[in-house]
């Protein structure tokens, strides 16, 4: 909410009200403002050294209108399906400067990869490595790869571990050697170097820089061992964001320091001098400047419980239910009046798993108020059960400098037929 304003007991996103938006667009829609993301991603640029390189994970939101706008600022593309591979390139990032992710690539993924000349496949399995391998000699292009390390060190205050334990993500750390050996004996692979991503939402930047930190040293043991010049290490991301009160924000500039700091302490163990390093952000990016609105159908009392029935639902933002998280939430069409009533919000459909917020604090509220929740840049609309009981999506606005436009339309009831074929014939073989 800090990025936000009130006049006149309404919110203000970028410099528009969110009335005016609602009115024109309609509801349920999702509200992403690109000043916000310009000031996350300088407070981070600024913070981390120069040789450490952005590339935007674009899981966190592909919206081609933010993913344009990251590639304006500067920033490479990770990317981990055909799709958003599809997007990157359509929102003008060269394939040079976007890294492949993902433990199931399948044959046609990789084709696809290699024919668009991606900067980096991190492969996570030896047979992927070969089926890379083959691929490549296929289409007679050298493929650049790093192997993706499942570590043994594990870091448990992830709020979603991807590293550390049992994981179908990576190379289990005692199985590195079998992986080098294979990929320096390849004729189409050139390796440069390691990939590790311990989880997401960390918050305490001293527990990713302690991760970051044994991302080096193995670095150094695999170069020593096998004489590997280290052209990459990629970080992977885990920048989190606070989404409640309680949790403390990420100390980007601390963050920075110790970065730099521990490159430098194990840059004097070892050559460094030629090596890219990346870091993968992607919800730190982007969470912040988005906002979800939904309109209030009606209230309800059920026994000891008040209801707001919302027209959106786990269909239009699935994470804010998935993940438990109590996103700040607020009634933006009454953001002055005092926040004394206790009230449950649902959505509109068939099911008891549609809750967002279990007896949450706002202003007295009625059908027709604007529910405001915050924190849904990231993970929202591509994250959600879209198709769910067959409801539209939700549309998709974008604020840049206090102007605003349609980035995606509202959905509609006949796009359920999509792909489907109704032609009585096909049944004619049943009857």
């Amino acid at each position: 909410m800090k990025y936000f304003e009130t006049k006149n007991n309404t919110l203000i996103i970028g410099q528009v009200d969110i009335l005016t938006l609602v009115k024109q667009y309609g509801t349920p829609l999702y509200v992403y403002d690109l000043e916000i993301i310009k000031q996350q991603y300088q407070a981070l640029k600024t913070a981390i050294p120069e040789s450490v390189n952005i590339f935007y994970a674009i899981k966190a939101n592909p919206n081609p209108s933010i993913c344009q706008f990251m590639h304006s600022l500067g920033m490479g593309a990770e990317v981990a399906s055909a799709g958003e591979l599809y997007v990157a390139l359509k929102t003008g990032f060269a394939g040079k400067s976007i890294i492949y992710n993902g433990p199931g690539k399948t044959d046609e993924d990789i084709e696809y990869a290699i024919q668009n000349k991606v900067h980096i496949i991190n492969i996570e399995s030896l047979d992927e490595l070969h089926r890379l391998n083959t691929i490549a000699e296929q289409q007679q292009r050298l493929v650049k790869i790093c192997v993706r390390i499942n570590p043994i060190l594990s870091i448990t205050q992830a709020k979603m571990q991807t590293g550390g334990g049992s994981q179908k993500l990576g190379v289990d750390e005692e199985q590195i050697e079998t992986i080098i050996k294979t990929a320096v004996q390849l004729d189409w692979i050139r390796l440069l170097g390691i990939h590790i991503y311990i989880g997401s939402q960390i918050l305490d930047e001293k527990l990713l820089l302690k991760s970051i930190e044994n991302t080096l040293f193995i670095a150094k043991r695999l170069a020593n061992e096998f004489d590997l010049p280290m052209r990459c290490i990629n970080f992977g991301g885990g920048l989190g964001v606070p989404y409640e009160d309680s949790e403390p924000k990420f100390n980007v500039k601390q963050f920075g320091k110790g970065l730099a700091y521990v490159i430098e302490k194990v840059a004097q163990l070892f050559d460094l001098s030629k090596t890219q390093f990346i870091l993968e952000p992607g919800r730190f990016l982007v969470s912040d400047a988005g906002i979800f609105l939904t309109k209030v159908i009606n209230v309800k009392h059920s026994r000891e419980k008040q209801y707001a029935i919302i027209d959106g639902g786990i269909n239009h933002a699935f994470l804010p239910i998935r993940m438990n998280k109590k996103y700040a939430t607020v009634i933006a069409n009454k953001m002055d009046l005092p926040a004394n009533h206790s009230i449950t919000v649902g959505g509109p459909l068939c099911t008891s798993m549609d809750v967002f917020s279990n007896e949450v604090q706002l202003p007295e509220v009625e059908a027709g108020d604007i529910i405001g929740i915050f924190n849904s840049g990231a993970y929202g609309f591509s994250a959600s059960l879209l198709y769910f009981l067959s409801a539209p999506m939700p549309a998709e606005v974008i604020i840049h400098n206090g102007k605003h436009f349609l980035a995606r339309s509202r959905g509609k009831k006949e796009d359920f037929l999509l792909n489907t074929i109704t032609n009585d014939n096909n049944y004619k073989d049943f009857i």
